[in-house]
């Protein structure tokens, strides 16, 4: 811990002493204002003696450069002009979260590969947020904490991307000559780690224990593929029923902003998409939606007005996984996975299922999805051989 001396020279002055130990020994710096001190004693709390002692010489070195942290300031107020506050409040808590708290006090003039690949090294062991909420949920419970759960492949490559957005930025801006984070090698992870693919039984276990109330927006979920953003935020008028077929139309979804969640569009254009449905589902829509308004939430919680996911996955979805008996976990978002999963596993071609969920890129649909296509796989190689029956007649055989 960092302790501050003020001092008066002889020429009655004053000036600032920042003390704190460095392998074992005493090291002062002095610093000319409080605010600079008081800034030292920040960085060197936060990083410890040996990293912040790092910066504050890195600082002492520079005298245009802006820091990691200013820059990102500056890079979003970019974004700003183009993206919604939403996307631009989750880029912010994307930074907080991952490299902001180790890089963000760096001179970009004195960050260095190593210091973009020390970071890499080290987000790969942390827990993330969500993993220690739900252990600190489950130990005031009284309940068996959950393992703990570190940082994906993708979070930590999403991470990097903005990181080097930002570097770029600078770059741009003549701070720096070139982007220390381009080409730098991120963890990279194929498998399916953490998705859950319900089969119709499984579906059907869990549903039998949801309670009635909640029971249309969890079939919807799991009957449309859509995002829990995008159900919770459908209005009445938009869900058009006629007969045994039925239309959903995607148009708003609920965004995080700074000052909280607001309603906005989808994720992407390719969000913005009609649903069709048929069969059980308009049957169940069509009683649940009977005498409501238009304007509406299609979806609401018990007492009336938005169905908060924080409430609903503990107190609902949980709840009814557990009593199920089935031997996976899966969460919220795996009626979505689920969707999809059945949909090609009928043999419904990619391009059908990325609509439905409205990816912007088939890339997405088939990196996420494709495998689940086996039959699929099997016809394309009887195809590309019956393609050769004429050049290799012994193919016949």
């Amino acid at each position: 811990m960092a302790s501050l001396q003020t001092r008066t020279n002889r020429d009655g002055s004053t000036s600032y002493r920042v003390v704190f130990r460095l392998d074992g020994r005493q090291k002062p710096l002095t610093y000319g204002t409080a605010a600079a001190a008081q800034d030292a004693i920040d960085i060197l709390d936060r990083h410890g003696p040996a990293a912040g002692y790092a910066i504050l010489e890195a600082r002492s070195r520079t005298t245009t450069a802006p820091t990691l942290a200013t820059q990102l300031d500056t890079h979003l107020g970019r974004v700003a002009a183009h993206a919604t506050p939403g996307t631009v409040a989750g880029y912010r808590r994307e930074a907080a979260r991952t490299w902001l708290p180790r890089l963000g006090d760096y001179p970009l003039d004195a960050l260095t590969r190593d210091h973009v690949t020390e970071w890499i090294t080290w987000q790969r062991g942390q827990e993330t947020d969500r993993s220690r909420r739900a252990r600190v949920r489950a130990s005031r419970a009284g309940h068996a904490e959950p393992a703990a759960v570190t940082y994906s492949p993708k979070s930590i490559r999403n991470a990097h991307s903005l990181l080097s957005a930002v570097l770029a930025s600078a770059v741009e801006d003549g701070h720096v000559p070139g982007n220390v984070a381009r080409g730098i090698r991120v963890p990279s992870d194929h498998a399916d780690r953490g998705r859950v693919f319900l089969l119709p039984d499984e579906f059907t276990a869990i549903y039998a224990h949801i309670p009635h109330h909640y029971r249309p927006l969890v079939a919807t979920l799991y009957g449309t593929g859509m995002r829990w953003g995008e159900a919770t935020a459908l209005l009445v008028g938009s869900i058009e029923l006629d007969g045994d077929q039925g239309l959903v139309h995607v148009r708003q979804a609920w965004k995080r902003g700074e000052q909280g969640d607001y309603l906005g569009a989808p994720k992407s254009r390719r969000a913005l998409r009609t649903i069709s449905i048929e069969g059980p589902l308009v049957d169940l829509l069509r009683d649940h939606l009977a005498g409501r308004r238009p304007v509406e939430f299609a979806f609401t919680a018990q007492g009336g007005g938005r169905v908060w996911e924080q409430a609903f996955r503990p107190r609902v979805w949980q709840r009814a996984v557990e009593a199920s008996g089935i031997t996976k976990r899966p969460d919220l978002h795996s009626l979505r996975h689920s969707h999809a999963s059945n949909l090609i596993r009928a043999g419904i071609p990619l391009t059908v299922v990325q609509r439905r969920l409205g990816h912007e890129s088939i890339k997405t649909t088939s990196d996420i999805y494709g495998h689940l296509a086996p039959d699929a796989h099997a016809g394309a190689a009887r195809a590309a051989a019956l393609s050769m029956v004429g050049a290799l007649p012994e193919l016949e055989a």
